[in-house]
């Protein structure tokens, strides 16, 4: 199965908390030239080869859905063996022995369905949503787990029950890890008409409620906590914040306080975007100092679940998998047809392929996008 936030089963061959903020800090210098018209162009030749050298491969009898990528080629990915393992693990690619996998958590024989999305790593901590069920994502739990000890990872959080005892619909629960805390947005408190934003301190499992309305799964933009929100059901939303350090709120900037009715947030230290538009068929972004904000995409097709990878952003479609890239303002398809991808702040990205035919593993690579240049803007 393809999964649509980017976790993805590979098979065959495609053609601490205490650490920094994942993501580069940027320069102007690598951003294109303010004014440049965004444009779709042809995957270049490199990034194709860097995919089809990316790809991971499962061992045999396994299939192996990545939750997430790292920088230095390890992966967190469910392990699933039939009648032998289904369980998250942490797997460094080079490594042919299966006991050598850090079994992170064992999700059980009895339940194939559960999928981990949503993966955030901080470099000592790890944050993840199981969901329990295809139908829906009312059933979920969320998960944290340190890396530096040997306990099982905690669950922080869970899909929960309205006042007839039924589990509320939430919006997706996208975790964030932020200088010692865990954030996260659900439906809770019997009140299926509102949202509550919610912070765990990891030191000790301390909860507060954030904020109570009608938000999103926010993002970690720099020093802020950001989402999208309005004042009441059925309102165009706009962008809130608060400062990680105080959860005191801060006032935007002005071109981010303009911001009308977001559909996706993704952010990393110095880069927001955003899927905006009156059809919801834009991409925007925009860095601290800009004077405003720029188009990075325009009439794309359905995009979804954008991630933020070094100097591009990538993002889910109706007809394939993109990537838009700052240093060039133009976009290109990652994948010929449907698919998945996910990053988390830093440049490397997850791609998933749709399966080459009914009841075939989808495949999966692992791209630096740093290190594949920029999209360049040929035939623009």
């Amino acid at each position: 199965m393809l999964l649509a936030s980017g976790a993805c089963s590979a098979g065959s061959t495609p053609g601490t908390s205490d650490a920094p903020a994942p993501g580069p800090t940027p320069t102007a210098a690598t951003v294109a030239a303010e004014g440049t018209t965004p444009c779709t162009v042809e995957l270049p030749q490199g990034w194709g080869a860097a995919l089809d050298e990316g790809v991971v491969a499962p061992r045999a009898g396994e299939t192996l859905t990545v939750a997430l990528g790292l920088a230095d080629r390890s992966v967190f990915a469910v392990s699933d063996v039939p009648g032998v393992r289904h369980a998250l693990v942490w797997r460094h690619l080079g490594a042919a022995d299966a006991t050598a996998d850090r079994v992170v958590a064992d999700l059980g024989l009895d339940h194939p369905e559960w999928q981990v999305l949503g993966a955030t790593f901080d470099g000592r901590y790890l944050a993840y949503r199981v969901d329990r069920s295809y139908s829906g994502f009312e059933d979920f739990g969320l998960y944290v787990w340190d890396s530096q000890g040997d306990a099982a990872p905690v669950e922080v959080a869970h899909g929960e029950p309205d006042a007839q005892g039924q589990l509320m619909q939430t919006p997706f629960v996208d975790p964030v890890l932020a200088d010692g805390w865990l954030y996260w947005t659900q439906t809770r408190d019997a009140d299926p008409g509102r949202t509550v934003l919610s912070g765990y301190r990891l030191a000790d499992g301390h909860v507060e409620r954030l904020s109570r309305g009608f938000g999103r799964a926010p993002v970690r933009f720099g020093a802020w906590l950001v989402w999208a929100d309005s004042d009441a059901a059925g309102q165009t939303s706009g962008l809130r914040a608060i400062d990680l350090a105080t959860h005191a709120p801060v006032d935007l900037p002005a071109p981010l306080a303009g911001v009308r009715g977001p559909y996706y947030l993704a952010a990393d230290a110095g880069t927001l975007a955003w899927v905006g538009g009156e059809q919801g068929r834009q991409v925007w972004v925009w860095r601290d100092g800009w004077p405003a904000a720029r188009l990075l995409a325009d009439g794309a097709q359905a995009p979804q679940f954008p991630r933020v990878a070094g100097d591009t952003v990538v993002w889910t479609g109706e007809d394939a998998t993109w990537v838009g890239d700052l240093r060039s303002f133009s976009d290109a398809r990652l994948t010929p047809s449907y698919g998945g991808v996910w990053a988390d702040g830093g440049p490397v990205v997850a791609v998933g392929y749709a399966p080459a035919d009914k009841g075939q593993d989808s495949v999966q690579a692992l791209l630096d996008t740093d290190a594949a240049g920029p999209l360049g803007r040929a035939g623009c």
